[in-house]
């Protein structure tokens, strides 16, 4: 009975404990694969993301929010802050986690000017990259 509970107890700290860099990567490219041809978005619009590149068109601001809507980010069409701190605090990896924290409530606000959830993620998403580019990853 206590090898059973210890076994419960070990698989449940496998599934909480944060992911690496590569395993979000990997989870990055799934998640890809289902938003782009869902907004036809070419690579080279969506690509130039992660250098702080942001393409100004519709595809590319509704590929954006696709990606958060599988990240669990956006509820009841509107992005979610608490899910995204939540999220932050169990899969990024430590030396990330609370410059990405940090981040994220730096633009808490950003999506209050925009009726539009792609404009909305559109621009908290670049708000997100400039508070700290060094750390932003966007699939």
């Amino acid at each position: 009975m206590i090898l059973i509970a210890a076994a419960k107890f070990l698989l449940l700290l496998a599934f909480c404990e944060a992911m690496t860099m590569k395993q979000i990567k990997n989870t990055g490219k799934m998640m890809r694969k289902q938003c782009q041809p869902k907004n036809n978005v070419e690579d080279e619009k969506i690509d130039p993301i992660n250098d702080g590149v942001f393409i100004d068109e519709k595809e590319v601001k509704c590929y954006m929010a696709c990606i958060m809507k599988m990240a669990n980010a956006i509820k009841n069409g509107k992005l979610n802050f608490e899910a995204a701190l939540k999220q932050a605090d169990l899969l990024l990896p430590e030396e990330i986690k609370q410059p990405a924290k940090d981040a994220i409530v730096a633009c808490r606000k950003v999506p209050d000017a925009y009726k539009d959830i792609c404009d909305a993620v559109f621009h908290v998403t670049k708000c997100i990259y400039n508070q700290n580019p060094a750390i932003f990853y966007f699939p």
